[in-house]
């Protein structure tokens, strides 16, 4: 029986010893929303002039001009850059920049781009109920209009609007996109009624009264519609233009309010630009540092900035609205730099006259 039992006891211990180990399952990558389908690609190809593509907007900020390189802080205020997204990163972005004088890409933060309205939207304000059923007391932004993400909370995005007028709001999160067609904007649309005169930073409500809650302030445009005089203090008005249209009250003796702008600094100084030493032949190809990554190129024959850096490399400087940007460019001489612009890229320069 002894022997019995040892033997069992062997049998059942290589039984075990035969039989794999179970395997873990595979843990799940995670994946970001905004990295589904990504496709990178090719930084010259997307400076290719297109009718077709979308486009998308950027507030100034530090860029680098590859992963992982030092950022570069802008010089200067500047507005809303066009550009196109050619590539994501986590947190970042690669932009193409379509300049009349320059194309390149650059990268920089996610947080950075602004939202574009997907749809014709009524504004709402969280802390006030919304006027009663069939008053046109109301601002709407249209379909186009850029603005700026401020916060969110149960899918309502609170945004910032500037332009003639500015508007601070709540729309639902479908409303918004990250691009869209680009289109001419299209000034203040004439209603052939009496014309109110009005200062930057008046204020238009939702009642002839200071309790009244802040429809929009007029930012840089002065004139009003005016629907109707209700007395000396106190005017119905209208504006609409190509981005926004408003209807609400305005006093004569309302304080101002506050005029925001794009830039974060109001007192930043004008921005620094290139001094030109030499003319950049059109086509010239501006890479990331020297045996870099070509990332963009001149168009036409162009002033710029020109460094020698030694073995047929130099750093080539231009003005940008990030402000001065400096590239590497390769070439035996100042006047015999590499060009990479795709055919049909830039117009044909013609040689001046002998």
């Amino acid at each position: 029986m002894r022997r019995l039992a040892i033997v069992c006891l062997l049998g059942c211990g290589g039984s075990v010893s035969r039989t794999p180990p179970a395997k873990a399952p595979a843990p799940t990558p995670r994946v970001h929303a905004h990295d589904v389908d990504r496709v990178p690609q090719d930084p010259i190809g997307a400076l290719l002039p297109s009718d077709d593509a979308e486009t998308s907007w950027v507030l100034p900020g530090p860029v680098q001009l590859e992963l992982g390189g030092g950022a570069i802080e802008p010089q200067g205020p500047s507005g809303p850059i066009e550009v196109t997204v050619i590539d994501e990163q986590g947190n970042l972005v690669r932009v193409a920049a379509k300049l009349e004088h320059v194309r390149f890409s650059v990268w920089t933060e996610r947080a950075r781009m602004l939202a574009v309205l997907a749809r014709d939207q009524r504004i709402e304000q969280h802390d006030f109920a919304p006027p009663q059923i069939g008053s046109d007391i109301e601002v709407v932004l249209r379909a186009g209009a850029r603005v700026k993400r401020l916060g969110h909370k149960d899918h309502q995005t609170q945004i910032r609007y500037l332009n003639a007028l500015q508007v601070e709001g709540w729309v639902p999160d479908e409303a918004l996109a990250d691009r869209s067609r680009s289109r001419d904007p299209i000034g203040r649309i004439p209603t052939g009624r009496k014309t109110l005169m009005v200062i930057p930073g008046a204020v238009i409500r939702t009642e002839p009264q200071w309790a009244g809650h802040e429809l929009a302030v007029v930012a840089n445009g002065y004139f009003l519609d005016t629907v109707r005089e209700l007395d000396e203090a106190w005017t119905e008005i209208s504006y609409e233009d190509g981005e926004v249209l408003v209807h609400g009250y305005v006093s004569k003796r309302d304080p101002p309010g506050r005029v925001h702008r794009w830039h974060d600094n109001d007192n930043a100084q004008s921005p620094v630009t290139v001094t030109p030493n030499a003319t950049a032949p059109s086509g010239t190809c501006l890479y990331t540092k020297p045996s870099g990554e070509p990332i963009g190129y001149i168009v036409g024959n162009r002033p710029v900035e020109l460094d020698d850096t030694g073995n047929g490399w130099w750093t080539l400087t231009v003005d940008t609205p990030w402000g001065p940007l400096a590239f590497s460019a390769q070439g035996p001489t100042k006047s015999e730099l590499v060009a990479c612009a795709p055919p049909g890229s830039v117009p044909p320069v013609t040689p001046p006259p002998p």
